[in-house]
């Protein structure tokens, strides 16, 4: 569970930022070989790493792609049929099976530790944009507070809606409803919160196991 701790310490660090575990020192060069998209599709999945954390497989291409609960979507590289690993950062994935043959689970290796993730489901589930008029996207322009000193500013550029965390890129966040939004780069989704009278007065981020109100300054 330490390892699960760690990974959420850096919550605000990886805020719109698509990195998935903090980087350490690599303790080996691996060599990657080439799977066959037909075994890749397999392991596509969601794994529980812990109750409400997941880790969402995925295939793009002939790439398999990893992304944990609030965090950004990384490439993993197969050295063996079973076994993968990170390039940004020393950690891998190995794919496990049950007797008849179907993938069961994984088990994630980082900093001497292992974390088993049994398989929840087989699909992991896309969100769907929407078309949302401009002038609805204004009314939510401005900087919300996450915490003393660090805002996450929301922009219009064009028909597009930017958020920005404090020290951090623009990053573009989609319309899933006319309130609701995620980003792409990160799991991470956003909800713009009204008054009585329709004002906008808050936001709420959802990021990970994080779920953080933000008055509108």
């Amino acid at each position: 569970m330490r390892l699960h701790k760690g990974i959420m310490r850096g919550v605000f660090s990886i805020l719109l930022v698509p990195a998935l575990f903090s980087s350490g020192v690599f303790a080996q060069e691996r060599k990657e070989i080439t799977i066959a998209p037909q075994i890749l599709q397999q392991y596509a999945g969601v794994y529980e790493l812990a109750p409400n954390f997941k880790m969402m497989i995925t295939v793009e291409g002939n790439q398999l792609m990893a992304q944990a609960s609030g965090q950004g979507r990384n490439p993993i590289f197969a050295e063996s049929e079973t076994k993968f690993f990170f390039k940004v950062v020393d950690a891998q994935i190995e794919f496990l099976k049950d007797q008849s043959g179907r993938v069961s689970s994984l088990v994630l290796f980082q900093n001497n530790r292992e974390m088993p993730a049994p398989r929840i489901s087989d699909k992991v589930e896309e969100r769907k944009e929407v078309d949302i008029s401009p002038a609805v996207l204004a009314a939510y322009v401005g900087a919300y507070e996450l915490r003393p000193g660090f805002d996450l500013v929301i922009t219009l550029e064009g028909d597009k809606l930017m958020s920005q965390a404090t020290g951090q890129g623009k990053v573009p966040i989609f319309a899933e409803s006319e309130t609701k939004f995620f980003a792409k780069v990160v799991d991470a989704q956003i909800v713009f919160l009204k008054d009585a009278a329709g004002a906008v007065t808050h936001l709420m981020l959802y990021q990970g196991l994080a779920e953080i109100k933000a008055p509108r300054k």
